[in-house]
């Protein structure tokens, strides 16, 4: 017996109401991707660069680690709102506790990375191991 589905090409009640509760609650995919910092990925002949958008995240408030071929960044953003007298209508910006971990496409020598950050866009500089004779 063949079993046919009543759905018809249609997604079905119970995934529409579960993608809602996802993004609307923070536990989809989506929602973990906008409480984390953008970041961009560059290759030079040198080495690599990594940017990553923290605005209004100070140094102090950063984790940076290199594990092998593996980034990982973490910090906190924090936004002070006095909003006892005023009641928020549009809340976009999020804060709380990040946490980002890429792999790099090769070896790096972690001794002489450079962090700097500027207006808001965390600059990682991550030279090339260099071989060993």
């Amino acid at each position: 017996m063949t079993r046919r589905s009543e759905n018809h090409g249609f997604p079905s009640l119970r995934s529409e109401v579960e993608a809602l509760f996802s993004d609307v609650l923070g536990f989809g995919r989506a929602a973990a991707s906008a409480r984390s910092p953008s970041l961009d990925l560059l290759e030079e002949l040198d080495g690599y660069v990594v940017e990553l958008d923290v605005p209004g995240v100070s140094l102090k408030d950063l984790s940076i680690a290199v594990a092998g071929r593996h980034l990982t960044l973490s910090g906190r953003r924090e936004i002070v709102n006095d909003i006892s007298a005023a009641r928020i209508r549009v809340r976009e910006r999020w804060s709380g506790a990040f946490s980002r971990r890429i792999e790099l496409p090769g070896p790096v020598d972690e001794r002489r990375m450079t962090v700097t950050l500027n207006e808001g866009i965390l600059r990682i500089v991550l030279p090339r191991r260099k071989a060993q004779p």
